[in-house]
Protein backbone atom coordinates (compact mmCIF):
# COMPACT_ATOMS: atom_id res chain seq x y z
CA UNK A 1 0.00 0.00 0.00
CA UNK A 2 1.54 3.80 -0.78
CA UNK A 3 0.53 5.40 1.97
CA UNK A 4 1.39 9.72 1.63
CA UNK A 5 0.45 12.84 3.34
CA UNK A 6 -0.44 16.25 1.91
CA UNK A 7 -1.42 19.55 3.25
CA UNK A 8 -0.42 23.30 2.38
CA UNK A 9 2.90 23.79 3.91
CA UNK A 10 2.64 26.71 6.91
CA UNK A 11 5.75 27.99 5.62
CA UNK A 12 6.04 28.21 1.66
CA UNK A 13 2.03 28.06 1.47
CA UNK A 14 2.21 25.65 -1.14
CA UNK A 15 0.83 22.24 -1.31
CA UNK A 16 3.43 19.34 -0.78
CA UNK A 17 2.68 15.59 -0.29
CA UNK A 18 5.34 13.48 1.15
CA UNK A 19 5.22 9.10 1.35
CA UNK A 20 4.41 8.70 4.31
CA UNK A 21 6.95 6.16 6.40
CA UNK A 22 7.09 4.93 9.61
CA UNK A 23 9.30 7.14 11.94
CA UNK A 24 10.32 9.39 8.95
CA UNK A 25 9.94 12.98 9.34
CA UNK A 26 7.99 14.87 7.38
CA UNK A 27 9.12 17.37 5.36
CA UNK A 28 7.64 20.01 2.97
CA UNK A 29 9.37 18.91 -0.53
CA UNK A 30 9.49 22.29 -1.49
CA UNK A 31 11.08 24.25 1.62
CA UNK A 32 11.86 21.14 3.57
CA UNK A 33 10.11 23.07 6.67
CA UNK A 34 9.56 20.04 9.13
CA UNK A 35 5.69 18.99 9.55
CA UNK A 36 5.76 16.44 11.84
CA UNK A 37 7.33 12.80 12.62
CA UNK A 38 5.91 9.60 11.28
CA UNK A 39 4.94 7.07 13.60
CA UNK A 40 3.19 3.54 13.34
CA UNK A 41 1.71 3.62 9.76
CA UNK A 42 -1.20 1.36 10.94
CA UNK A 43 -1.86 3.88 14.36
CA UNK A 44 -2.19 7.04 12.15
CA UNK A 45 -5.64 7.12 12.64
CA UNK A 46 -4.88 7.86 16.68
CA UNK A 47 -3.50 11.18 16.60
CA UNK A 48 -2.25 12.89 13.49
CA UNK A 49 1.33 13.19 12.66
CA UNK A 50 1.38 16.83 11.97
CA UNK A 51 -1.03 18.58 14.67
CA UNK A 52 -1.56 16.15 17.18
CA UNK A 53 -5.57 16.20 16.33
CA UNK A 54 -7.36 13.04 17.38
CA UNK A 55 -10.58 13.46 14.76
CA UNK A 56 -10.54 12.73 11.65
CA UNK A 57 -12.85 12.76 8.44
CA UNK A 58 -12.83 10.90 5.51
CA UNK A 59 -13.82 13.17 1.78
CA UNK A 60 -13.46 11.79 -1.87
CA UNK A 61 -10.52 12.91 -3.41
CA UNK A 62 -12.14 14.46 -6.40
CA UNK A 63 -11.94 18.47 -7.59
CA UNK A 64 -15.05 20.33 -5.57
CA UNK A 65 -14.44 22.90 -8.99
CA UNK A 66 -14.68 20.26 -11.34
CA UNK A 67 -17.77 18.94 -9.92
CA UNK A 68 -19.46 22.43 -9.94
CA UNK A 69 -18.52 23.20 -13.33
CA UNK A 70 -20.20 20.00 -14.88
CA UNK A 71 -23.49 20.97 -12.82
CA UNK A 72 -23.37 24.44 -13.98
CA UNK A 73 -22.62 23.47 -17.87
CA UNK A 74 -25.89 20.66 -16.83
CA UNK A 75 -27.88 24.20 -15.55
CA UNK A 76 -26.77 26.44 -18.72
CA UNK A 77 -28.33 24.00 -21.26
CA UNK A 78 -31.53 23.45 -19.82
CA UNK A 79 -33.44 26.07 -21.44
CA UNK A 80 -31.77 24.19 -24.30
CA UNK A 81 -32.37 20.63 -23.76
CA UNK A 82 -35.91 20.53 -21.47
CA UNK A 83 -34.39 19.62 -18.60
CA UNK A 84 -32.74 16.29 -19.42
CA UNK A 85 -29.69 18.15 -19.34
CA UNK A 86 -29.59 17.98 -15.42
CA UNK A 87 -30.13 14.15 -14.85
CA UNK A 88 -27.50 13.70 -17.88
CA UNK A 89 -25.08 15.42 -16.09
CA UNK A 90 -25.62 14.55 -12.54
CA UNK A 91 -25.22 11.07 -13.82
CA UNK A 92 -21.83 12.39 -15.40
CA UNK A 93 -20.81 14.15 -11.74
CA UNK A 94 -22.14 11.01 -9.82
CA UNK A 95 -20.25 8.65 -12.19
CA UNK A 96 -17.02 10.33 -11.54
CA UNK A 97 -17.54 10.90 -8.01
CA UNK A 98 -18.03 7.02 -7.20
CA UNK A 99 -14.62 6.11 -9.38
CA UNK A 100 -12.65 8.55 -7.21
CA UNK A 101 -10.98 6.94 -4.31
CA UNK A 102 -11.55 8.06 -0.61
CA UNK A 103 -8.69 9.85 1.39
CA UNK A 104 -8.70 10.48 5.44
CA UNK A 105 -8.61 14.33 6.27
CA UNK A 106 -7.50 15.88 9.54
CA UNK A 107 -9.78 18.48 10.85
CA UNK A 108 -7.41 20.62 13.05
CA UNK A 109 -4.56 21.22 10.28
CA UNK A 110 -6.77 20.08 7.05
CA UNK A 111 -3.70 17.12 6.27
CA UNK A 112 -4.96 14.88 4.02
CA UNK A 113 -3.88 10.61 3.74
CA UNK A 114 -4.01 8.67 1.41
CA UNK A 115 -3.54 4.94 0.98
CA UNK A 116 -4.05 4.38 4.58
CA UNK A 117 -6.69 2.51 6.26
CA UNK A 118 -10.18 3.60 7.11
CA UNK A 119 -11.45 2.39 9.86
CA UNK A 120 -14.53 3.41 11.15
CA UNK A 121 -14.39 6.97 10.29
CA UNK A 122 -17.76 8.97 9.29
CA UNK A 123 -17.84 11.98 6.43
CA UNK A 124 -17.19 15.53 7.72
CA UNK A 125 -19.62 16.74 10.58
CA UNK A 126 -20.20 20.32 10.29
CA UNK A 127 -20.41 20.91 14.62
CA UNK A 128 -17.08 18.92 14.91
CA UNK A 129 -15.42 20.95 12.19
CA UNK A 130 -16.95 24.39 13.72
CA UNK A 131 -14.47 23.34 16.61
CA UNK A 132 -11.47 23.46 14.52
CA UNK A 133 -12.42 26.71 12.38
CA UNK A 134 -10.24 28.93 14.32
CA UNK A 135 -7.27 26.78 14.47
CA UNK A 136 -6.68 26.85 10.55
Amino acid sequence: MNCSVAKICNQCKIYGQVTAQAGKILRCPHCRFEWGRMGDITKVLEQCPICQCRQFYLSKDFNQFVGCLIMLIGIILVPFTYCLSLPVFALIDWLLHSKVQTIINCYKCGSEFRGFPKGNLKPFMHHIGLKYDKCR
